[in-house]
């Protein structure tokens, strides 16, 4: 039986920060986690979080090479010396200040015949120029290069709900790669699919967001004995190290009865990870509840017990939290709100 857990919830600790002041979730398992817990420094977000846990190391001066990873998820293969963009189907719109805000796939509902249509027409303009546009899924497209673009990018969750101007590829070829981006938006305003949207009301998908490019690295070793996840980092980490990875648990019960022949695990929760972008406090409210009642309460019970040793909650904030069974015994450390953590 798994008595070490760790647990990746992205986005736990980043409530929409102009609404922090009205939210009271009501979360006292998690406030005495926090409290008790020993804070060390980690990576700055999720996913540079996950390259290290898997035993990768990331360059300061480069992007996390997370588009090779995440389209050997959606069923590539690793091995080449293709350098690989994330180019992600989004939608751009001006307001009257001057600016451009996105909102990404999820809320573009596309379907498989539309990307195909899209990434085709990509393909007759650019196929000359060296890139190569694939949709192995719907949400997710990924452009091939030759060599290294010259750009470093801004992840697509960086992005969400925001100004992009101070965000687009920076670098030696970034004006290059603006260009670039700016003849995609014409080409796929123009297109009859995008028309047609426009036609029944939906919104258009008129650009695409590149970054995470890089080479499919190698010698990633998995950190735990279990993975448990539905993010596609994880996933293409896990085949990346030759590691099996199961479905994700409704709810921490499921996950020990699923654990029964591992010493450790590593669950990643995505309830909150669009909490902060998509500036929806209520919602916010309301999945730090689900994590609440589904996992942090038994985990909390489960240390005062002894059915678990070590609990490493990972809110990819720039720290961890690690909790042992000596926790119990620091009365002395006083459960604090939530928003007391946050940053």
């Amino acid at each position: 039986m798994a008595t070490v857990l760790h647990v990746l919830v992205p986005g736990l600790l980043a409530a929409p920060s102009d609404r922090r002041t009205t939210l009271h979730p009501t979360a006292p398992a998690l406030a005495w986690l926090l409290a008790r817990a020993d804070r060390q420094d980690a990576p700055p977000t999720a996913d540079a979080l996950l390259f290290e846990l898997f035993g990768l190391r990331v360059p300061a001066d480069a992007d996390p090479p997370a588009a090779a990873i995440t389209r050997l998820a959606d069923g590539g293969e690793a091995g080449s010396d293709d350098w690989w963009l994330r180019a992600d189907p989004i939608h751009l719109r001006a307001d009257m200040h001057g600016g451009v805000f996105l909102a990404d796939a999820r809320l573009l509902a596309i379907e498989p015949e539309e990307a195909a249509a899209l990434v085709a027409a990509f393909n007759r303009t650019f196929a000359e120029d060296g890139l190569w546009l694939e949709a192995p899924c719907p949400e997710r497209w990924y452009l091939r290069l030759p060599a290294d673009p010259g750009i470093r990018t801004q992840a697509l969750s960086a992005a969400i709900g925001r100004d992009i101007t101070p965000l687009l590829p920076d670098g030696p070829n970034a004006r290059r790669w603006r260009t670039l981006l700016t003849e995609a938006q014409m080409l796929f305003h123009g297109h009859p699919l995008n028309q047609a949207r426009e036609q029944h009301g939906r919104p258009t998908i008129n650009g695409l967001w590149p970054w995470g490019g890089g080479l499919c690295p190698t010698g990633a070793r998995a950190p735990a004995a279990g993975l448990y996840a539905r993010d596609p980092l994880v996933r293409g980490l896990a085949r990346l190290s030759g590691a099996a990875i199961d479905s994700l648990p409704e709810r921490a019960e499921d996950w020990r009865e699923a654990a029964a022949t591992e010493t450790d695990s590593l669950v990643v929760l995505e309830a909150t990870r669009h909490a902060a972008a998509d500036g929806d406090p209520q919602r916010w409210d309301e999945q730090v509840a689900m994590l609440e009642r589904d996992w942090f309460a038994p985990c909390r019970r489960w240390l005062q017990t002894g059915k678990l040793t070590a609990l490493h909650l990972h809110p990819g904030n720039g720290h961890r939290y690690t909790v042992s069974r000596a926790a119990r015994w620091r009365f002395w450390r006083r459960a604090r709100p939530l928003i007391h953590h946050m940053r």
